[in-house]
């Protein structure tokens, strides 16, 4: 009965330290595990600076009124990036200048209106020959998003954002055999600019979406219900 005993007692503590060693293997193997898992850290910031070429249209133009494939526009914004908790998102502000060129057949007339006593803005067809005929926007812009960035070796994004501006600056130029001529401040254009943007994309590279809910004109003083809106490619050095 005693050898019986001995024998129970001396399995029993070999099969204590076996499970004890057991354990400890297997929490090394879920610490080195982790260790290397991606979701497990906190992402680092990113998309910090942003470069952005686009084609630039206008939505509720009058009809007769054609857009022209230069219609080329740029972007650029300076942002902060700041991560939320371990998640794969991230809050984004920053300051950016958008460029917004419009290349048109659009003439920009000023009509005398009788009940307000004031200069109406009127877009008509030009109907002399040019070379360039374009209305340009220079905008001082504040995005914000909500960021997307997957914790993988090349990393997907996608980011939804809006963003609050005010124009600077604007001119229309005319160019044709004879002369080039550039006319500055043009009358009852809408100042304030907000809108709504959208990117999506791989690493560095990125297809990106934006419309301006405000309107070009102020309203009941130009051509009402004509809207900006682009798409175009992003460039995200770092």
């Amino acid at each position: 009965m005693r050898k019986f005993f001995l024998i129970v007692l001396f399995v029993s503590i070999q099969v204590f330290f076996y499970a004890q060693n057991s354990k400890k293997k297997n929490n090394s193997t879920v610490i080195k595990t982790d260790e290397f898992n991606l979701t497990n850290y906190k992402g680092e910031p990113g998309d910090r600076l942003i470069i952005e070429i686009n084609h630039t249209s206008w939505i509720g133009k009058p009809a007769e009124i054609k857009t022209n494939w230069r219609s080329v526009g740029f972007n650029f914004a300076f942002m902060f990036d700041k991560p939320i908790g371990r998640s794969s998102f991230s809050f984004g502000y920053g300051l950016g200048i958008y460029s917004h060129n419009y290349h048109s057949n659009a003439n920009f007339l000023y009509v005398n209106d009788s009940i307000s006593h004031s200069q109406i803005t009127k877009l008509k067809p030009l109907k002399s020959d040019y070379k360039t005929n374009s209305y340009s926007e220079k905008i001082l812009e504040i995005p914000l998003e909500l960021r997307y960035r997957s914790k993988t070796d090349r990393k997907f994004k996608v980011a939804l954002g809006i963003k609050g501006g005010y124009v600077i600056n604007d001119f229309r130029k005319l160019e044709n055999n004879d002369e080039k001529i550039k006319v500055y401040n043009t009358k009852n254009i809408n100042r304030l600019r907000y809108g709504v943007n959208f990117r999506i994309g791989v690493e560095q590279f990125c297809f990106t979406a934006c419309y301006y809910i405000s309107e070009v004109f102020t309203k009941d003083k130009g051509v009402n219900g004509v809207n900006m809106f682009s798409i175009g490619f992003a460039l995200i050095p770092y």
